[in-house]
């Protein structure tokens, strides 16, 4: 057993602990002694980009079959019932490049939860009674998409920026691959990445590293050794269409603007991130308060950062009247363009506040924290600490801003998704 000592940067930041099983499973807590609560996540390199086309949302799939009922609590009602009857709740994600199981209780049901997320994680009855009943769920969660143009426009903004590849693929798959997934693959799939040095256990709350160390080696130490499948990494772009519409007969058009951005761990990470707090993090973001406070264009604009380990994403979202679409977008693209020339030092700080002051707000929940250990255990095998991650922030200067704005938000560099009354994307031609 392989243990590394306590780090922290003063008193106040994140105090973790890491230990490695002898069968590879990473294990990371955070004793948070002032709460009465405890989060157990546990974090495994599953995702959309471990996909073969043919098999588009298998790790989603998983994802739900492992809640069917495992070896210790054979049947959903029995997992639901240990984590509700103390007054936890429970859930799961999946994502791009990992799936995550968590279970936020009291901190005296700790040690029993990490039983029940592990018994779930490497002993999963997979009934297929139970797995094809649950297809009928997951269809309806597919289809509830649908019903969602926003979210649509964020699928078809990944698909327009990184066609014909995994990562340019909705997470949950596509209704025809969750029909016809057969559970063979399913099984086959969770025994190649479902193996201990794929995953990450990661505990936070009023909890000690001892107690949950000696728990995992119970439950997940026995777990055999196992060489899970490498993802697929981000192929060029290539000379595609760079405007992707979805005809809707919706009220308002749904519209992203993306452009290729910064992979996780690049040195000017956090000065991208600066960028799309002061561009659209927020109402007094320079995107809201011109195009919704100033022009009455939105009810809605935003922007987000995606990060990957070999890419990432810049996103403007912005939901309009139809007849405002092209406008809207001609919009953003301007106050971008100003924000390169005139932001300035005072902005600047008001970023570097803004995004350090979340980051510890976030802090002060279980959940949160351990979702800073094992995200970054997992995707980055290192966890930074806030006070590395806001000093980092900190040293983003003037001079960094809006040189990797400019280098991100070249306009020839941009796409476009749009969701609404379209019949083509002769509206947006020029606009980019």
């Amino acid at each position: 057993m392989i243990s590394a000592a306590k780090r922290r940067t003063r008193e106040t930041d994140i105090v973790f602990e890491r230990t490695v099983l002898p069968n590879g499973l990473r294990i990371i807590t955070s004793e948070m002694p002032q709460t009465r609560s405890a989060t157990v996540s546990v974090y495994v390199g599953a995702g959309s980009r471990y996909e073969v086309d043919e098999e588009a949302g298998l790790s989603h799939f998983l994802e739900h079959t492992l809640f069917k009922g495992a070896s210790r609590r054979p049947t959903a009602q029995e997992i639901a019932e240990a984590i509700e009857s103390v007054g936890g709740l429970h859930n799961a994600a999946t994502d791009r490049e990992l799936t995550v199981y968590y279970a936020k209780t009291p901190d005296f049901a700790a040690l029993e939860t990490i039983d029940i997320l592990s018994d779930m994680v490497t002993a999963p009855e997979m009934d297929p009674i139970e797995l094809e009943k649950e297809r009928m769920v997951i269809l309806e969660e597919l289809s509830s998409v649908e019903d969602n143009p926003g979210e649509i426009a964020a699928i078809l903004a990944d698909e327009t920026l990184w066609p014909d590849q995994p990562l340019g693929r909705n997470i949950g798959g596509a209704m025809e691959t969750a029909r016809s997934l057969p559970l063979s693959a399913v099984e086959r799939y969770f025994r190649a990445q479902y193996v201990p040095s794929n995953m990450v256990l990661s505990v936070a709350g009023n909890i000690t590293h001892e107690a949950v160390v000696e728990a995992a080696s119970r439950w997940l130490g026995p777990a055999p050794e196992g060489e899970a499948h490498a993802w697929h990494p981000v192929e060029p772009r290539g000379e595609r269409p760079r405007v992707g519409i979805r005809t809707k007969a919706t009220e308002q058009a749904h519209l992203c603007l993306t452009y290729p951005a910064l992979p996780l761990g690049h040195d000017d990470q956090y000065a991208a991130g600066l960028v799309s707090a002061l561009l659209g993090e927020g109402m007094s973001s320079r995107l809201f308060l011109e195009l919704r406070e100033e022009r009455a264009l939105v009810y809605d604009v935003h922007s987000y950062m995606s990060e990957y380990r070999d890419a990432g994403a810049f996103t403007v979202y912005a939901g309009c009247d139809p007849s405002n679409a092209r406008l809207t977008l001609e919009v953003a693209r301007e106050e971008i363009e100003r924000f390169l020339c005139d932001a300035d030092d005072e902005e600047l700080e008001k970023g570097k506040r803004m995004v350090a002051g979340r980051i510890q707000l976030r802090m002060e929940d279980t959940r949160s924290v351990a979702a800073w250990l094992g995200g970054q255990e997992l995707v980055l095998d290192e966890v930074l600490t806030v006070d590395e991650v806001v000093a980092m922030i900190d040293g983003v200067t003037l001079d960094d801003l809006r040189r990797v704005g400019g280098d991100l938000l070249r306009p020839e560099a941009a796409t476009i998704a749009a969701v609404g009354p379209f019949e083509d994307d002769s509206v947006f031609a020029g606009v980019i």
